[in-house]
């Protein structure tokens, strides 16, 4: 009912699909959401929100909006808030990554009139610790990955043997 609800405010405006969520979260998110953990407890529609690929990189934008512009002081704890929407699996680690390298204002960005580029830039650079452990962790996962083919080529071969 909600997302049905945010899809006729948002056609009724003419605005773009991706406005969906950001008028979710200007209507619900507290200047203490990261404290209330308010990702964990409005999961169930910011999931029905973000299903696609597509919805998670709006998702991403949309809290640079809410911490970008809408509560500025909520800059710094930008990266919290995207490892909160990692641990709520409301957005893959790929879309992170795809994100990450990505032009600081793109397709998916909020409107310019939104967010400025420097807010963009400046939350995209506090970001950068969590992208760093995303990297890593994925490296360690393919290492040991490859780790665990060698040792079952090792054992394959010790059982001909």
């Amino acid at each position: 009912q909600i997302t049905d609800e945010l899809r006729h405010t948002q056609t009724m405006a003419s605005l773009r699909p991706a406005d969906r969520i950001i008028i979710y979260l200007g209507a619900v998110f507290t200047e203490n959401c990261v404290a209330n953990n308010e990702i964990s407890t409005y999961a169930p529609v910011l999931r029905a929100l973000a299903s696609s690929t597509i919805q998670q990189r709006h998702l991403i934008a949309a809290f640079e909006w809410l911490c970008g512009t809408h509560y500025t002081s909520k800059l710094k704890f930008f990266p919290i808030l995207l490892k909160q929407l990692l641990d709520e699996e409301l957005v893959e680690e790929d879309v992170f990554l795809s994100w990450a390298g990505d032009f600081t204002r793109n397709e998916y960005s909020a409107e310019q009139s939104m967010v400025c580029l420097d807010t963009l830039e400046q939350l995209k650079l506090s970001a950068q610790p969590f992208i760093t452990w995303l990297q890593e962790a994925e490296e360690e996962g393919e290492s040991s990955d490859d780790g665990e083919e060698e040792e079952e080529e090792s054992s394959g071969d010790s059982e001909e043997a």
